[in-house]
């Protein structure tokens, strides 16, 4: 059964249980009204004209109401009534001296009136009072048929009221199951209407629409990742299928003896095997570093930008990557120092080879509203938007022609955006086509050391190769490559590193 016709059955219930309550009791209370009332009358004609003895003469001036029934019993057992009906009461039971009681015809009256009677006695005399109650049964009667009427009257507009009233009222949990049934279809975009928010429903389509927010977002989030996920495994599918196909290919070629050049094969082959290394290794560092714990430190983020640019001028010889300091204090943060390591050497790659022979790689340090925020700009190319908005996604390049003679594999800053964000940190792009890039990562500040060695204010020692040595305070250290003038530090664009030395990826 509905809810509504189950609430609908209530009312009528419960509203019959009332009015019938109301129509006994008030049927009880007129029974004792009037009932009070004969007894009054009763208890006055006992006292009054039933009193005489001559009652039954014929010189009675007082004669009694027709209503009234008259028995008088002598103490020589003679018997005289007046009874105006046909019926007699039964007295045999009544108690002399007695309040008035309720009593039922003789049976030999074959009448079922009940009668309202007294008795008395005075002079051996014994007086009976008695009075039908047929009158005030059918006030009774007649009072208990209007009561019904009005009752079934009031029942019916209740029940059709309560109908109109709990349709309408539950009719938003109707647009409620409509719309759970729709979403059950699959349609994730439909909404409850909203209603007031003091009212039940109100509440309830609010928490409702709340919680289909956070379903369909949790769906297209899921589907995004299995999306991703289904894309991650085609993209390395194919990035260890190429390799091994050209492999194979050169193989095949030597041994049908099409080719006589054997260091070409070879080679090609080591090319292949070192492009399917560096894939194989770039997989391991990505889930590394979306698993591992990290060893959490204070850092020095200027020590580190100085380190990090050390070893890529060391792979990169001839290249010009700067450090600029331009925070007032010294940045430092808490994190995994070979991870932060790690980070700005993957944005320093991918600048240098990313942006062209000619560009220039600048590390800047800033800080911003308790953050550190480490800047890799780059001179190089640029990129447009719809590249920028896509550049930290796993296995995207710009060449979609899948070429990878200059390419990496594509895995390189979705390693960095995984480790900046084991961090506690972010990070972004700005880049213009033609101008250069810009990535910043934004970490959490650490406090500041309240002091630092004395040591440290005197001559750093700068990396080696042509690198000049330049004095300079800890916070304003600055080291410059290729053929920079100014205050900072500056080096030749060279470091003894061999070249073979290869940036961790």
């Amino acid at each position: 059964m509905p809810l509504r016709t189950w609430l609908v059955v209530l009312l009528v219930v419960v509203s019959g249980l009332g009015i019938i309550s109301a129509s006994v009791a008030v049927s009880a209370v007129m029974r004792d009204v009037l009932y009070n009332q004969v007894d009054d009358e009763l208890i006055a004609a006992q006292n009054g004209w039933a009193r005489t003895t001559n009652v039954f003469g014929l010189d009675l001036t007082g004669r009694p109401p027709t209503e009234y029934s008259l028995i008088k019993i002598y103490p020589d057992g003679a018997v005289r009534y007046l009874n105006p009906y046909e019926s007699m009461p039964q007295v045999d039971e009544l108690v002399i001296g007695a309040a008035p009681e309720t009593v039922d015809s003789t049976s030999e009256s074959n009448s079922t009136s009940e009668w309202r009677a007294m008795a008395t006695e005075r002079d051996g005399v014994i007086t009976v009072v008695a009075k039908n109650l047929d009158s005030e049964q059918i006030l009774l009667r007649g009072l208990a048929l209007v009561q019904l009427m009005i009752a079934v009257v009031v029942l019916m507009l209740i029940a059709i009221a309560g109908f109109w009233f709990i349709r309408r009222a539950l009719r938003p949990l109707r647009v409620v199951e409509k719309t759970a049934s729709e979403i059950a279809a699959g349609d994730l975009d439909k909404r409850v209407p909203e209603w007031p928010q003091h009212t039940e429903v109100g509440q309830l389509a609010s928490a409702l629409n709340i919680m289909l927010a956070k379903l369909q977002a949790s769906v297209e989030q899921a589907q995004g990742k299995e999306e991703q996920m289904r894309r991650f495994v085609g993209d390395a599918s194919h990035e260890l299928r190429t390799p091994l196909t050209s492999l194979r290919g050169y193989t095949e070629l030597y041994r049908a003896g099409i080719t006589d050049d054997v260091d070409m094969v070879l080679s090609k082959i080591d090319a292949e095997s070192s492009r399917m290394s560096y894939l194989v290794e770039d997989l391991l560092a990505l889930t590394r570093a979306e698993g591992t714990r990290l060893d959490i430190r204070p850092v020095d983020v200027l020590e580190l930008s100085l380190s990090v640019a050390s070893s890529a001028r060391a792979a990169f010889t001839g290249r010009s990557i700067n450090v600029a300091n331009n925070t007032s204090g010294v940045p430092v943060v808490y994190g995994d120092a070979s991870r932060l390591h790690q980070i700005i050497l993957n944005l320093i790659t991918n600048g240098l080879r990313h942006g062209g022979e000619e560009a220039e790689i600048t590390i800047g340090l800033e800080k911003d509203n308790g953050d550190v925020l480490i800047k890799v700009i780059d001179t190089g190319r640029g990129m447009d938007p719809e590249v920028s908005s896509h550049i930290f996604e796993r296995f995207y390049r710009e060449d979609t022609s899948r070429t990878r003679d200059t390419g990496g594999s594509g895995l390189g800053l979705a390693i960095v955006k995984s480790l900046v964000e084991q961090h506690g940190g972010s990070i972004s792009v700005e880049s213009e086509l033609g101008v250069g890039s810009t990535f910043t990562v934004r970490l959490p500040a650490a406090e500041e050391p309240e002091s630092m060695d004395s040591s440290e204010s005197e001559d750093d020692a700068l990396p080696q190769g042509n690198a000049v040595p330049v004095k300079a305070s800890r916070k304003n250290r600055s080291l410059r490559s290729g053929k920079k003038n100014g205050a900072k530090a500056e080096s030749a664009g060279e470091a003894s590193t061999s070249e073979s030395e290869k940036p961790e990826a």
